[in-house]
């Protein structure tokens, strides 16, 4: 503003003497044009130098522009340190962060996140349940657009493209522990059942669902997942995971066809549970089967339901609400029972999440979701080979799965499916470094603070399964990873925080090379010192 006001104000006079000059006298030619040459030169020094000035006061006003900001990585934000060696957290800006990772500086896909909090009761221990939040949303966060922090050299995993949010379906009852989610910066959505017992029609479901798994018709708060339409792809966790790299495989799949080089290339990486499986034209949904609870002679199988990746869309969920309601539900396990008498049924969760999924997606929805490798997505990391006590003659020692081969007269070949011909991965020895996802479940929730031994059963017939349900050595590898991870986000909230959130005790000596000293004993966990009540979490993490 300054140097548009002072041209016009300096350069009118010159040009009234110009014009008095000429109707005055017939001085010569040469003259006057020398004079006008100097004035005009004068006029643009005058400008320019006003320009200078103004120039200057800016940079003065911000002293960062003349020396800029030395950056340096701590755990997983970066501080800055000016001119005067002074250290500070920097809040990283997403559409700088952009411009590095993002394809042509475009503003990054934001993928939901989701979990749901279905059962609580007041006044009940929340040890864990602060821990488990926050390490799930910091695993997310290292596994996105926004982390900065070193890259890990030993993986060949390119880093993330997505960004992220993160969802807590709560139900009503356990409303009063959202707070502790939203100050990790969870977005709450406080819902009560979507079906309740008596809006069911079949008598038997009706009758039974409530005693179904940990939660009964509750556990279906989880079906909100699909509420989330603002974004293109939802992600339903179960708390006790953690991620260990980058799901853009999985996204890129979904969001790009598959003639896109980055639709096709995904999908060429991805690891499948039977690579032969032809692909969905369009792809609705990722997920993994319950296969450590499957009996060989069973067709149908469970979803497993820690984990599934899908297109949010309020008429599927719909539709699942109109079936449950319905209630075509029969009783029993094996074929002619569950959801409408298909095979549904029997197995854990098969009236709620775990039955409800699977049979969407494989009688509703045919042919528009994938199944994944179980030993690297969702890796609970258990034995996947049939130990009895049932028919131990006929089939111990085959996959649990049911045979994917036949015979000649057509029916299902049990003797070749086993792992020595390859139709099953002994998953309870698949090597971290292949693993994407893991689920704390066979191998015990980390803040048990209990190395994963088998527990000793009341029925003796369950002694030998039990014994070779886990590797008790990679089971306490991933329970490591879990334990780094709480460490990096508990170091750097430290950090941001001032020290006003302190570090919680690491002196623990129990198992130290796993529980990493946060484990004073069996079953004594220390857990993480929360923040103070008015901490944004967006000081760490920058969003």
């Amino acid at each position: 503003m300054r140097c548009a006001l002072v041209v016009p104000l300096i350069s009118r006079q010159p040009m009234v003497h110009v014009a008095h000059r000429r109707e005055s006298n017939g001085g010569s030619a040469a003259r006057l044009t020398g004079r006008r040459v100097q004035r005009i030169f004068v006029i643009a020094f005058i400008v320019a130098l006003s320009f200078y000035i103004v120039s200057i006061r800016s940079l003065l006003k911000s002293p960062s522009s003349l020396f800029p900001a030395k950056t340096s990585t701590v755990g997983f934000f970066a501080t800055e340190k000016g001119s005067d060696s002074s250290s500070s957290i920097r809040v990283l800006d997403t559409h700088q962060s952009l411009q590095t990772n993002s394809d042509e500086g475009e503003e990054p896909i934001v993928i939901a996140h989701a979990i749901s909090l279905i059962k609580c009761n007041k006044g009940s221990s929340v040890t864990g349940f602060l821990d488990a939040a926050a390490v799930l949303r910091h695993s997310i966060h290292k596994n996105s657009i926004h982390y900065k922090g070193p890259a890990d050299n030993s993986s060949s995993t390119p880093p993330s493209r997505y960004s992220y949010q993160m969802y807590a379906i709560v139900h009503t009852t356990c409303e009063q522990n959202a707070k502790v989610l939203q100050q990790l910066g969870y977005e709450i959505l406080v819902k009560d059942h979507p079906v309740k017992k008596e809006d069911i029609k079949g008598e038997w479901l009706r009758n039974h669902i409530e005693h179904e798994n940990c939660c009964g018709s509750a556990e279906f708060i989880k079906l909100y997942a699909y509420h989330l339409e603002k974004h293109p792809i939802v992600v339903h966790w179960d708390m006790d995971v953690a991620i260990l790299k980058p799901l853009d495989d999985l996204f890129d799949s979904m969001i790009f066809p598959s003639t896109h080089p980055r639709g096709k290339s995904a999908r060429q990486r991805i690891e499948r549970q039977h690579d032969s499986d032809p692909w969905p034209e369009t792809i609705d949904a990722f997920l993994t089967r319950d296969i450590t609870s499957a009996k060989p002679w069973e067709k149908v199988t469970a979803v497993q339901g820690g984990f599934l990746v899908a297109r949010p869309d309020k008429a599927v969920f719909d539709q699942y609400i109109e079936f449950i309601k319905e209630g075509n539900y029969i009783g029993g396990r094996g074929d002619g029972t569950g959801w409408a008498g298909l095979g549904y049924g029997g197995f854990q969760g098969a009236m709620a999440y775990q039955g409800v999924v699977a049979y969407y997606y494989d009688q509703l929805r045919p042919n528009t979701a994938v199944e994944l490798n179980v030993c690297r997505w969702n890796q609970v990391s258990a034995d996947v080979i049939w130990r009895g006590p049932e028919k131990m003659d006929e089939h111990h020692m085959q996959c649990r799965e049911y045979p994917r081969n036949t015979l000649p007269d057509g029916k299902p070949d049990y003797a070749s499916n086993t792992p020595s011909n390859n139709q099953c991965e002994d998953c309870r020895n698949t090597p971290i470094t292949a693993v994407k996802t893991a689920h704390y479940t066979a191998c015990k929730k980390p803040w048990e603070c209990k190395m994963a031994y088998p527990r000793n059963p009341r029925d003796k017939k369950q002694k030998y399964r039990l014994e070779n349900l886990v590797n008790v050595t990679m089971c306490m590898d991933l329970v490591r990873e879990w334990f780094a991870l709480r460490r990096e986000f508990e170091d750097a909230l430290t950090v941001a925080s001032g020290g006003a959130a302190k570090l919680s005790d690491r002196t623990g000596g129990f198992q130290d090379q796993y529980f990493l000293g946060y484990c004073k004993g069996d079953g004594k966990y220390t857990a993480i010192e929360p923040p103070p009540q008015d901490f944004d979490i967006k000081r760490v993490y920058g969003m």
